[in-house]
């Protein structure tokens, strides 16, 4: 007997400056149970992080918006490993619009007037692309968390970790947040600085493994703090590894392959 696969939503983020058009997208789309709305973003600056942020299945883009355009956010968002669709949806059927969309690549281009008619049924397009495993294979997907209050450090960790296969990344910027993601997500690992506003990173540790459910979370503390007490608390705290900055990208991806049990 096979075995379902578990109920994924199909992520959305809604791009737009005009905060009344995208109440109405939010409404008109949450009417299929599976899809769930993200974010909402009102700038080029704020998708850019959004889409870094929750890693959405797909994209919806407005054009005409204060500082980094649409076509610019768009262009940012595909040069990202593990990009994700992007549909360009807008009031400008202007055919200089479109071949610089077309030159990014992205991945439909629609006007707001043709949002009752063509919007879902592409979406479906898109939904059934994300959920479909290869042909024979069930692929598992890895979420990692990074903690740093540091975006520069976030980013690099990001980046020595990009490549891996099936893998998610999810961001926090201090402890209390990452608690929070760590409620509502469904983490595999966490890489974990310790000294942050709000909240220490030991005190993390200590919520996760007074917590049944994360007891056996895989942590690797990424920290300045190289002296033996520092260590030693942390290892007492749970940490499932300890290493210092500044790290070697290729040792840490090596590490969080062994602790996902080499991906497989």
């Amino acid at each position: 007997m096979t075995t379902p696969r578990p109920h994924k939503p199909f992520r959305i983020l809604l791009v737009d400056d005009n905060e009344p058009f995208l109440t109405t997208m939010e409404g008109f789309l949450l009417g299929d149970p599976d899809i769930h709305i993200v974010g909402k973003a009102t700038s080029g600056e704020e998708a850019l992080k959004l889409a870094g942020e929750k890693m959405p299945h797909l994209v919806l883009m407005d054009i005409s918006m204060p500082g980094i355009n649409g076509l610019l956010a768009a262009k940012e968002i595909k040069a990202s490993p593990h990009a994700p669709p992007i549909i360009i949806l807008t009031f400008y059927d202007n055919p200089e619009y479109r071949v610089a969309a077309n030159k990014i690549p992205v991945d439909g281009y629609l006007l707001k007037t043709q949002l009752g008619t063509d919007l879902l049924p592409l979406i479906k397009k898109f939904k059934s692309q994300s959920t479909a495993p290869p042909p024979g294979k069930e692929t598992a997907m890895h979420t990692i968390l990074i903690v740093d209050d540091s975006q520069t450090m976030r980013r690099m960790v990001k980046a020595s970790l990009a490549d891996m296969p099936d893998t998610v990344f999810l961001e926090a910027e201090n402890g209390l947040e990452a608690i929070e993601k760590v409620a509502i997500e469904k983490i595999s690992l966490m890489v974990l600085d310790l000294n942050m506003p709000d909240m220490h990173g030991l005190e993390v540790l200590n919520f996760l493994r007074g917590h049944r459910k994360y007891r056996d979370l895989p942590v690797i503390v990424l920290t300045t703090r190289g002296d033996e007490a520092s260590r030693k608390a942390a290892r007492t705290a749970g940490a499932s590894l300890y290493r210092t900055k500044p790290f070697k990208p290729a040792e840490l991806k090596q590490h969080v392959l062994e602790l996902l049990g080499g991906m497989s």
